[in-house]
């Protein structure tokens, strides 16, 4: 026996048993229902292609069998409520329900959150969610679709603790982005983790997908789409009235500040656009809401629009090891003050890589040059000179690279210094993209060493002669 006072088969059985039953008697009042309603709604999958079950629509044939008496039609649906009645009794043996249906015989209304949102329900929302569930199982699927039931109705159940298949009891807060290519889970850390699109796609409503994301995207199947999330498990709460409902989860802002941290440093470790499409809070699987007689669970989000601008048809990079790790090992130290310092920066390196604006290709350059006056403290006297020696005497390993460096950082700040002073005639395309990609990665290497071993006690010990 249970906690709730139900022995775990007999009670899916009996439901297992019912439904078959049901759904052959119910056959002929839907068609009914859509010839009186203008025809069958199909709407399919845009993932598989198949009809998804039209549970709307089996919801308002229960609705109105239920309150067929008051339509003067209670002969009509005599046969479908005689049908339904043998799966209302089984629902309502359930200790849960047994404790919060409306006490008005044959209403069965009672209240359903679903964390920190509630909406009211009937038995026979229930009953059509089960249906709905059973279309997409293929074995045993009504005794399935009963068992996945019973574990969200059981108490005694601590949230964290549930086992249902295909992880129906999880729910995500979710940051989806584009522009890098997630084959796999890759694990953050304290609970958060990066994700494939595919591994999301039953949380989202996908026409956000093809609003936000870059034109083109969906030429390589979304690859480049992939989401920052920290899971929970949960429970539906059911109680007599929506007064009694109350909040489940704290609103997740930390986290969301945590995500857009984490994809700034993979944007600067990957060298490449990283952006954020959505916010969402509370998402849980569309399978989930369906069982439980929800055609959908609309999650709170935000969204942002900074992709449009980018080519969707050309391949992102794929999460790499290396600029995973660094950019890991950064994030795990966010709260130290190296990092405080750093952040700013992190932040500006990350929105030079997805410029936007008629002068966003000069733009960037000049971003890149006062991003690195500020990581090595030049003033506004000998800022070439002092850049060169504090660069290199910093990143440098040996005398060659540190001249090497010194090369680097002269080109590329002569090459600022032209934008600056107005002086395009000298600076063509092709050498305003190099002078980027030259100080990106000077700046690049600099903030990610500041933020592993921080910054010299005096930055003038790097001098050279003539300095």
């Amino acid at each position: 026996m249970t906690s709730g006072g139900i022995a775990d088969d007999d009670w899916v059985d009996r439901l297992a048993r019912a439904l078959p039953k049901l759904a052959k008697v119910q056959e002929q009042f839907l068609r009914e229902y859509w010839e009186q309603n203008g025809g069958t709604r199909i709407v399919c999958d845009r993932r598989s292609g198949k009809p998804i079950f039209p549970l709307d629509d089996l919801r308002d044939l229960y609705a109105i069998a239920r309150h067929s008496n008051e339509l003067g039609a209670r002969e009509h649906y005599a046969t479908l409520l005689e049908a339904l009645d043998p799966a209302r009794y089984i629902l309502l043996s359930h200790p849960v329900l047994a404790h919060v249906v409306n006490p008005i015989i044959g209403k069965d209304i009672f209240w359903m959150q679903i964390l920190n949102g509630g909406t009211s329900i009937s038995t026979t929302d229930l009953i059509a969610g089960l249906f709905a569930r059973a279309h997409e199982l293929s074995d045993d699927r009504f005794r399935q679709a009963a068992s996945e039931m019973k574990v969200f109705l059981d108490p005694g159940v601590e949230r964290g603790t549930l086992s249902l298949p295909g992880g129906l009891d999880v729910g995500y807060n979710m940051t989806l982005f584009y522009g890098l290519t997630v084959t796999e889970i890759a694990d953050v850390g304290e609970c958060i983790a990066i994700l494939p699109y595919e591994d999301v796609r039953p949380f989202v409503d996908e026409n956000w997908i093809d609003e936000l994301a870059p034109d083109g995207a969906g030429f390589h199947r979304w690859r480049s789409v992939g989401a920052v999330v920290r899971p929970f498990r949960w429970k539906p709460l059911f109680s007599r009235s929506g007064y009694e409902r109350k909040p489940v989860l704290q609103n997740p802002k930390s986290f969301f500040r945590d995500a857009r941290t984490l994809l700034d440093l993979l944007a600067v470790a990957h060298e490449a656009p990283v952006v954020p499409l959505s916010e969402s809070s509370y998402c849980i699987n569309r399978s989930t809401a369906r069982l439980l007689g929800r055609d959908g669970h609309g999650p709170g989000a935000s969204w942002q629009n900074p992709a449009k601008n980018i080519d969707g048809f050309e391949e992102c990079p794929e999460l790499a090891i290396e600029p995973f790790a660094e950019a890991k090992e950064a994030f795990d130290n966010r709260k130290s003050q190296q990092y405080a310092d750093a952040a700013p920066i992190v932040s500006r390196l990350a929105e030079t890589l997805n410029p936007t604006g008629r002068f966003a290709a000069e733009t960037r350059v000049v971003e890149i040059g006062t991003a690195l006056e500020r990581m090595y403290e030049i003033g506004k006297k000998k800022i070439t000179r002092k850049l060169q020696n504090r660069i290199s005497g910093y990143l440098g390993t040996d005398e060659e690279s540190r001249e090497r460096i010194k090369v680097t950082v002269k080109e590329f700040y002569d090459a600022r210094s032209e934008i600056v002073h107005g002086r395009r005639d000298k600076m063509s395309p092709l050498r305003t993209d190099a002078a980027f990609f030259k100080g990106f990665k000077i700046a690049k290497q600099s903030v990610f060493k500041l933020l592993r071993e921080g910054a010299p006690e005096d930055w003038n010990s790097f001098v050279s002669d003539g300095a």
